[in-house]
């Protein structure tokens, strides 16, 4: 059996996304339901999501989530790696402000079966769980990255 995955991604700061991506897009065990993006130009970073499912043959739903975090500073307001679309084929068009309407939708579509992938800052993930709080009870699986811990 496949596993259902939603996949919120950060990816064009980090080549660490792209990476993650490549390898769901070629898991004969994964199946992408969708991708979301989250963090500064998630425009931009839907489209290197786009150039990879593109590279890949796959086409899988890809939303622009949320830019701006909901209380700390903005870390990442760019996504840099997009400078190499220009040598990818991928999408411009992305419908706008349904990311976390999507993410909702596909888990309450798939109770029980939905493994939800976050390796970015947890902005949609903590508008998704506002928005319907029952969501985390209908994933299979919710599996963070979850960044980086040091003291000072």
């Amino acid at each position: 059996m496949r596993a259902k995955v939603l996949f919120d991604t950060d990816i064009g700061s980090d080549i660490d996304d792209a990476v993650c991506l490549a390898y769901l897009l070629k898991q004969p065990k994964c199946d992408l339901l969708g991708i979301t993006t989250v963090s500064g130009e998630s425009e931009k970073r839907a489209m290197m999501a786009s150039a990879l499912c593109k590279a890949a043959k796959k086409d899988i739903p890809i939303f622009p989530g949320i830019e701006d975090p909901l209380f700390a500073q903005q870390k990442q307001p760019r996504a840099p790696q997009a400078n190499a679309l220009t040598n990818w084929e991928h999408d411009t068009k992305f419908p706008k402000g349904e990311a976390i309407e999507f993410m909702r939708q596909t888990i309450r579509k798939h109770p029980g079966e939905v493994t939800l992938l976050a390796v970015g800052p947890f902005t949609n993930i903590a508008m998704l769980f506002k928005v319907d709080p029952e969501i985390p009870s209908l994933l299979k699986d919710l599996i963070l990255m979850s960044g980086i811990f040091t003291t000072n």
